[in-house]
């Protein structure tokens, strides 16, 4: 009597069409290096970084950020707003960098944090007061928003040791200072409006940022 063949593959071994999708002609695996774990699924041990790369598929990498572009002359507001929205301290340090020799943006600066500009204006804004609007009443400006680069220097009429001490009264400084938020752009009023109060509205715009991007901000 013939013998009979025994039939089926030897316990713990791989079936054809496992083998052919671990495809280990083109991965560099050998079929000594899989095996199977208790519920008879494929395991390779040992795998090298290249093997477990080709074996898990090409990884979807996230698309890299990259910071928005200024227009040609930008605004004090767009140059902060941009070293805002961008990541890393030494990032945000090259921007403002670029514009460490502007005018307005040092006063800008120097009014935010450094401790040698008081203003002697009140703190905060009248309540009937709107600014960036120019339908608002009492004194409103008829006429295309104003820009920051073109008003800071009137900032002298509201600090100490400037032309402040040189204004008749200090109603007029604040008038001075209240149209002058009537007249601007809203984001603009409200930027001067916050570092009047020595508050920096950019909250990841620190001194030390600004120091490190060359400007003086601390008293020597």
């Amino acid at each position: 009597m013939a013998e009979k063949r025994g039939r089926g593959r030897p316990k713990g071994s791989l079936n054809k069409k496992t083998l052919e999708t671990l495809d280990t002609s083109s991965n560099g695996i050998k079929e000594e290096d899989i095996g199977v774990d208790a519920n008879g699924s494929p395991v390779v041990e040992s795998l090298g970084k290249t093997q477990e790369t080709v074996l898990k598929g090409p990884v979807e990498e996230k698309p890299k950020w990259t910071p928005k572009k200024l227009p040609r002359n930008p605004s004090v507001v767009e140059i902060l707003a941009l070293a805002e929205e961008t990541k890393g301290k030494q990032a945000k340090v090259d921007i403002l960098k670029e514009y460490v020799d502007r005018a307005d943006v040092k006063y800008a600066m120097k009014a935010a944090f450094d401790e040698r500009v008081q203003f002697t204006l009140p703190e905060g804004l009248p309540d009937n007061i709107v600014i960036g609007d120019p339908d608002t009443p009492a004194g409103a400006m008829d006429m295309a928003p104003e820009r920051f680069i073109r008003i800071y220097k009137r900032m002298q009429y509201w600090v100490k040791g400037g032309n402040a001490n040189n204004t008749s009264k200090a109603a007029k400084q604040e008038e001075i200072f209240l149209n002058t938020l009537r007249s601007l752009e809203k984001s603009e009023a409200e930027f001067l409006l916050a570092i009047k109060d020595k508050t920096m509205p950019f909250k990841s715009i620190t001194k030390e940022i600004g120091e490190l991007a060359g400007f003086d901000l601390t008293p020597k």
